[in-house]
């Protein structure tokens, strides 16, 4: 904006000297040395990357962008980052977590740092990969253990986010019911900050569950 105010005032300048001393074909000094600081004030205002807003004139052109023709939209870039996970403390009563059924609690743990693109794909991927009875030395079970699933896709219409899972379920009993449907729930929920509805090759998580 500063070389622009230059411009006008040399411009004007330029007018008064015309009228005085006649017309000429060739620019005037002042001409010349107006029009150079503000093509390098130009330059620089495109090198530094600054987004600080400009004026818009008859005469002025949007700047280029920074981002290259090709460049990934910036809500998907991979992020890297923890996620949290839930565990079952059996016979805990929901004394650490969440009640779940058989009298157990559901624990939030949180994970080593992961890479993703969805929070909800990167929390569900990480728990079901995860194929430890047992979590570390923290008496936490993981029901998922012997379950071989893997996130299909994510599902996002407007409020409503759905996680769809294939593979297969296995457990090991009726209280592994209320467990499995915890840990999938919670997880996905906590990455999401909204209820998430699951499916399993096809059916909602309630049909499922209730096949076995």
């Amino acid at each position: 904006m500063r070389s622009m105010g230059k411009w006008s005032i040399s411009a004007t300048l330029a007018g008064v000297a015309l009228i005085l001393g006649g017309c000429s074909g060739s620019p005037t000094p002042s001409e010349s040395s107006a029009d150079a600081p503000a093509t390098a004030a130009s330059s620089a205002t495109s090198a530094s990357g600054t987004t600080t807003p400009i004026e818009e004139t008859s005469e002025s052109q949007a700047p280029p962008s920074n981002l290259p023709a090709d460049s990934p939209d910036p809500t998907v870039l991979p992020k890297n980052a923890s996620v949290t996970l839930f565990f079952i403390a059996e016979g805990d009563g929901g004394v650490s977590g969440p009640a779940v059924g058989c009298g157990d609690s559901a624990v939030a743990v949180t994970s080593p740092v992961v890479t993703f693109t969805d929070p909800v794909e990167g929390a569900l991927r990480t728990l079901l990969t995860d194929h430890s009875q047992q979590i570390g030395q923290s008496g936490l079970s993981n029901t998922l253990w012997q379950s071989q699933l893997a996130v299909d896709s994510i599902d996002r219409a407007g409020s409503a986010i759905t996680a769809h899972l294939t593979g297969t379920l296995l457990m090991g009993g009726t209280c592994d019911l209320p467990r499995v449907e915890q840990q999938l729930l919670l997880t996905a929920e906590r990455a999401a900050g909204a209820p998430v509805a699951i499916t399993i090759n096809g059916k909602t998580l309630s049909e499922a569950l209730s096949l076995k």
